[in-house]
């Protein structure tokens, strides 16, 4: 029986040998990976994967040990099992309670972590908790509508944030741009605390701060005025709409493949679109270094500068999606295509002018475009029912 996962693995079947070969001449990289996607992804709690996993779906629950990397996007993430490598992750509601004993990247709606993370976290989240049980073995990064970070971290703490509240110790510098900062009586900083805001800092009476404090003024206030800003989102407008323009009147067909694509696979476009973002700059620093050995290394730079060029195509695709989606809504089927390719793009780079939103946003435009050109590519033809 033909299963979903198996459908999307095909076409990275040819690709796999020489993959393969390229990360073994890499140190400390797994051997071989495991790609999983559907509806449902589970890993049994005494099952153990001895190698990376890739898992996309809707519902992704991670029970069992994990003995490399684990890459994971979905709607609802919940990992509970151990995981011996690096975890990244995105979904709407994400909760890790595993012991990550490599580095932690995450992003979510809600981003609840309650495991320990052995080095480096990397969380990006609109309401974002760190338990006690997450301590942090090296530096925290964060950004977040509201972050309330109870979990101890032993390097340094630097924050983006509507809301931040730290309830523990920071093993060294913390550096903060928010709204509000806030430390409680179970605080200490084991170092500088520097924050970027128009409040002063609510610090409770039993907090530590071994070094200075030191308050700087807020961004917005040291710009030029708002006409400024309109400038700058009225220039990432025009140059995506042209890129996009560009694109369908070269490529009609491909532009419709791809938007097709998104409407009617766009769990598999998220999972792909993770994997390549991750994948690409690895695989591409890996052939420049050889290419510094035994020739070739403008390869490497060459597929960073297709690896950009892609990720700027994101946006428009997406957009053309977004807006053929809301036209027909309102029943406006007819309309053309540079309608609805403005309408989208207009919406996309409004809300990526929303703190801590707009990276949430970028981010899924992103990898949902990658992973949408890559599976029009190797599909090689329109899904049915692509609009005309």
């Amino acid at each position: 029986m033909s299963t979903k996962a198996e459908r999307y693995r095909s076409p990275w079947l040819p690709w796999l040998p020489s993959l393969l070969v390229l990360w073994a001449l890499v140190p400390g990289m797994a051997l071989a990976a495991e790609f999983r996607s559907g509806d449902v992804v589970q890993v049994g709690p005494q099952e153990v994967i001895e190698e990376d996993l890739y898992a996309f779906g809707r519902t992704v629950n991670i029970q069992g040990t994990i003995r490399g990397d684990l890459i994971t996007a979905g709607q609802q993430v919940d990992i509970s099992g151990t995981v011996e490598g690096d975890v990244m992750s995105a979904a709407s509601n994400n909760r890790i309670s595993s012991a990550v004993r490599g580095s932690l990247r995450a992003a979510g709606g809600e981003l609840t972590v309650t495991g320990p993370v052995g080095e480096d976290a990397v969380l990006a989240a609109g309401n974002l908790r760190l338990t006690p049980e997450a301590q942090v073995g090296k530096d925290l990064y964060l950004a977040s509508g509201d972050a309330r970070v109870y979990a101890p971290v032993q390097g340094e703490l630097r924050a983006a944030a509507g809301t931040l509240t730290l309830s523990a110790p920071v093993g060294q510098d913390m550096h903060a741009e928010a709204g509000t900062v806030r430390l409680t009586n179970e605080a200490r900083v084991n170092g500088n605390l520097s924050y970027r805001s128009e409040r002063d800092a609510q610090i409770a009476s039993g907090a530590v701060v071994t070094g200075s404090v030191e308050q700087l003024p807020a961004r917005h206030a040291e710009s030029r005025g708002p006409f400024l800003g309109v400038y700058f989102w009225l220039r990432s407008l025009v140059g995506l709409f042209a890129l996009g323009l560009l694109f369908a009147l070269l490529a009609p067909r491909f532009a419709r493949r791809v938007t097709a694509m998104l409407r009617q696979r766009p769990l598999p476009s998220l999972g792909w679109g993770a994997a390549l973002f991750v994948g690409i700059p690895l695989l591409a620093t890996l052939i420049f270094i050889l290419g510094m050995l035994i020739g070739g290394w403008w390869l490497g730079l060459f597929i960073m500068a297709l690896y950009a060029f892609a990720i700027a195509l994101s946006f428009p695709v997406v957009g053309l999606f977004l807006g053929r989606w809301l036209l027909e809504r309102f029943h406006k089927t007819g309309a053309h295509l540079a309608v609805a390719l403005l309408l989208g793009l207009v919406l996309l780079t409004l809300a990526g002018r929303v703190p801590v939103l707009g990276a949430l946003v970028a981010l899924a435009t992103i990898l949902f475009g990658l992973g949408a050109l890559l599976l029009s590519v190797v599909r090689g033809r329109e899904p049915a029912g692509a609009p005309g």
